[in-house]
């Protein structure tokens, strides 16, 4: 019996309020005869998603009739209204009465292609050619806000869109071919809770006062040695840091400092540390403390061969923002003899975020 493929009825109806790659189900009718395909049945939770297209129509012969009976049924998703190639193909096995089947089409081969562009649905039963023309598959409302050039408006204080990704993995990401991949627009802010690491090399050490005899090398690594040279007492040494005030729009907490360092046995340690930050303008008084600790330190390189490790959490004064970024660290060295010797590795500051 020849199967008439004009009056195979297909009606798109998109039952989920959101389609995301895999996440979205597309219906085609409003009568269902089970709702899981036969391998699924009874093995999903209300909160798992599925891979497969749930597909419902009528298939009758070519006068009209409803047909009964087992019939072979491929289903093919088009990114092209009529030619090119199905970006991915299922057959079934349909048990058809009065006319009615349901088929679950797995959109497994598609998960990069189900991306909010415009697709169609093309259908062959048996051997009989692909009927024309091809089914528009059309949008869920809520699925708009998912189609390229999209806006997603919501007038509240609420987020306007959470992503959460309950497992390990990426919560969000974006690409782009050309242009930009990700934007902040109104304020510009683009919010972390993630800390971000500024490192900051030991080369960058210098004298105090360009009079002191104190004699700094750098060395292969990014570090610099700190010699005392002739003159005895504690030496200074002085390590300015600039850093954004802001980042992404968001002002800056400086929340620790880690300073890497190792001393000969001679040396008699960091006996003064300050960290200041300018604020006010730009003079000798200018400045706000971050810490000032003039405890000793000793860190000798003959019981510490791998170096010590100074850390300090910080929790006053310590709020960057557009008009302050420049830091200044300044060390105070205690050293034993004229050729004692300081190595600074370099210093970590942690940047965290501040509303």
């Amino acid at each position: 019996m020849k199967i008439n493929q004009r009056s195979f009825n297909i009606l798109v109806v998109i039952l989920t309020a959101i389609i995301l790659a895999l996440s979205g189900l597309f219906a085609f009718s409003a009568r269902a005869q089970s709702s899981l395909p036969r391998d699924e049945a009874g093995s999903r939770g209300k909160d798992d998603t599925s891979d497969f297209i749930p597909v419902q129509g009528r298939l009758t012969d070519a006068d009209g009739n409803p047909l009964d009976g087992t019939y072979n049924i491929t289903f093919s998703i088009y990114d092209h209204s009529s030619g090119g190639t199905a970006l991915c193909s299922n057959t079934h096995t349909c048990d058809v009465s009065d006319g009615l089947f349901t088929a679950y089409m797995s959109a497994i081969g598609c998960a990069d292609e189900i991306d909010g562009r415009q697709l169609y649905l093309g259908i062959e039963v048996e051997s009989d050619g692909e009927m024309v023309p091809r089914a528009f598959l059309d949008n869920v409302p809520y699925a708009w806000t998912f189609r390229p050039g999209a806006k997603v408006t919501f007038g509240s204080s609420s987020p306007l869109l959470t992503l959460n990704n309950t497992e390990n993995g990426t919560g969000l990401l974006t690409s782009s071919m050309d242009g930009l991949a990700i934007e902040a627009a109104g304020t510009g802010i683009i919010a972390s809770t993630a800390p971000t690491y500024l490192w900051i090399s030991g080369s960058d050490i210098r004298p105090y006062s360009s009079g002191d005899s104190t004699v700094i090398t750098m060395d292969t690594i990014g570090g610099a040695r700190v010699e005392r040279g002739a003159t005895g007492g504690t030496k200074y040494a002085m390590l300015p840091v600039t850093i954004a005030g802001t980042l992404y729009g968001q002002n800056v907490t400086i929340s620790a400092i880690d300073i890497y360092w190792v001393g000969e046995t001679e040396l008699y340690g960091i006996t003064d540390l300050r960290i200041r930050r300018q604020a006010n303008g730009v003079c000798p008084g200018c400045y706000v403390d971050l810490l000032h600790d003039g405890d000793d330190a000793i860190c000798d390189i003959a019981n510490n061969p791998s170096g010590c490790v100074l850390h300090y959490d910080l929790t006053s004064n310590n709020v960057l923002n557009p008009d302050s970024g420049v830091i200044h660290i300044g060390f105070g060295l205690d050293f034993g003899g004229a050729s004692t010797y300081v190595d600074i590795g370099g210093v970590r500051l942690t940047l965290e975020y501040h509303d």
